[in-house]
């Protein structure tokens, strides 16, 4: 029963929701900013993972919530997006690697446990959609486990890009 869609219907609704009003509350606060963030490849560039984030955490939901769809199928979205990710990671770590040796050390070690912590959600995004397309079990845990790691995260980059704005109009 916990590995058919329809027992995850209302974690799915509670997920895609939250993310949609996570996503209008980001838009809120960077267009608080927008000069700031947009002047900066580094803010920019969080500004608009958090965004990218967001919006396929309701691509997800809304996937798992059509009707009668396999979990092949289901799979399969969930694949797409995490191939997405590993690009965008990708994309990121040459923009960070093309800062300058200041920007990236400040403050201290927070690059590491953040490449860290995003290399084990995108591995725990990738396994839930391998687990749906072949049918093993664990699949949509899997997947509920990456939504909500991935929501902590989506906090934790928005609290840090505020702090970092803050931070350089400070100086």
């Amino acid at each position: 029963m916990a590995e058919d869609a329809s027992s995850w219907q209302n974690f799915y609704l509670m997920a895609g929701g939250a993310a949609a009003a996570l996503t209008g509350l980001i838009f809120v606060a960077l267009s608080l900013q927008t000069r700031a963030i947009m002047a900066h490849r580094l803010f920019k560039d969080r500004a608009f993972a958090s965004i990218q984030s967001l919006l396929t955490q309701i691509f997800i939901s809304a996937a798992v919530l059509v009707p009668g769809q396999p979990r092949l199928a289901i799979g399969l979205e969930v694949e797409l997006v995490a191939a997405f990710f590993v690009v965008r990671t990708v994309f990121a770590a040459r923009l960070i690697s093309s800062l300058d040796t200041e920007l990236r050390r400040r403050p201290g070690s927070r690059w590491l446990v953040e490449w860290i912590t995003w290399s084990a959600w995108l591995a725990i995004f990738v396994a839930s959609g391998i687990a749906l397309m072949t049918g093993a079990p664990g699949g949509y845990y899997l997947l509920a486990v990456s939504m909500l790691y991935q929501f902590g995260f989506n906090v934790y980059n928005a609290w840090v890009l505020i702090a970092e704005v803050s931070e350089s109009q400070e100086r």
